[in-house]
């Protein structure tokens, strides 16, 4: 440890511009556990550690499994990466760590480019996992369940990370989702380049292994009663998520052509996957006008020779 005085920090490089074009896998590519170490090995290991104390909502042991991958031991970082995240390859991809864990840092100079001496502790954590499952590690739950159930409405960031708690307490989630796959915006709404939808479906399959029960295609108070999730089930969960947006003050917003990111984001992964989408959402060919400049602006793929940015 504490080798920032001779190693600087080296974000994961990222796939050529002439590759990511073509289609929309993702941009940063993973550290191998030889870079994971070396990154890991400039942690300070403060008294009192800020990116878990401080920047981390869930207290992350970020210290403690950066220290056991610089030692090399990917199984004990491994498993403590995953104690208290209920599944850290998917936050260690889309959390703002720059915000959160990394911003907190020691090691942030606090310069324009604040993160330039931070432990890339978000990509360190993505590599503990893949480098853990390519060698077979498995997150930890109870051996045997008891006969508690709970109903869980919702398989989006919420349901999945209940389900994964209760699993680990030995108590059957039982998952119940209007929508035709699992993972709710982690699926749905989080373009691919960011995180591949092959992650949260080896995540959804390691909680079925465990012996969560998941029903797709069943919305709740149309398929099923409320009443009857009380009634067949211990107790109800319901992590139905926000998946409306803020409607637009304008009287044009009932236009057929004016869309909210969600449904937008939806049905253009539905797209890719060549599942049915609504076709509405199909701007192939159009002049677009993307309001805000998040996630949402780099979704849909425009060839080079027709992209137009404007300030």
């Amino acid at each position: 440890m504490y080798e920032f005085t001779k190693i600087e920090r080296i974000s994961p490089s990222m796939r050529p511009s002439n590759e990511r074009i073509k289609n929309f896998h993702e941009i940063s590519e993973v550290y191998s556990q030889e870079e994971a170490k070396s990154q890991a090995s400039r942690c300070v290991q403060c008294g009192n550690p800020y990116c878990s104390a401080t920047g981390c909502p869930l207290s992350n042991f970020i210290p403690q499994w950066l220290k056991f991958i610089a030692e090399k031991d990917l199984e004990q970082a491994f498993r403590i990466s995953n104690e208290t995240s209920p599944f850290p390859e998917i936050l260690g991809r889309i959390c703002p760590h720059d915000r959160l864990c990394e911003g907190a840092c020691t090691l942030n100079d606090g310069n324009e480019d604040h993160l330039i001496g931070a432990i890339t502790i978000g990509s360190i954590e993505v590599a503990i996992s893949e480098r853990g499952f390519d060698q077979g590690l498995k997150p930890e739950f109870a051996e045997k369940l008891t006969e508690k159930k709970v109903a869980i409405i919702g398989s989006g960031p919420a349901g999945l990370s209940c389900a994964t708690f209760l699993l680990r307490a030995g108590v059957k989630p039982v998952i119940y989702e209007r929508a035709d796959k699992a993972g709710g915006l982690l699926t749905y709404g989080i373009p691919g380049f960011k995180l591949e939808k092959e992650a949260v479906e080896r995540r959804v399959q390691l909680l079925l292994d465990a012996g969560m029960e998941l029903h797709l295609n069943t919305e709740v108070g149309k398929d099923i009663t409320f009443d009857e999730l009380k009634e067949q089930h211990d107790a109800v969960f319901i992590g139905t998520g926000a998946m409306q947006g803020k409607v637009l003050d304008h009287e044009g917003y009932s236009s057929n052509n004016l869309f909210m990111a969600v449904p937008f984001l939806t049905n253009v992964q539905k797209k890719i996957e060549e599942s049915l989408y609504d076709r509405k959402y199909d701007v192939k060919g159009k002049s677009v006008l993307v309001i805000g400049g998040g996630i949402l602006l780099w979704t849909v793929y425009v060839p080079p020779s027709e992209r137009r940015l404007h300030p």
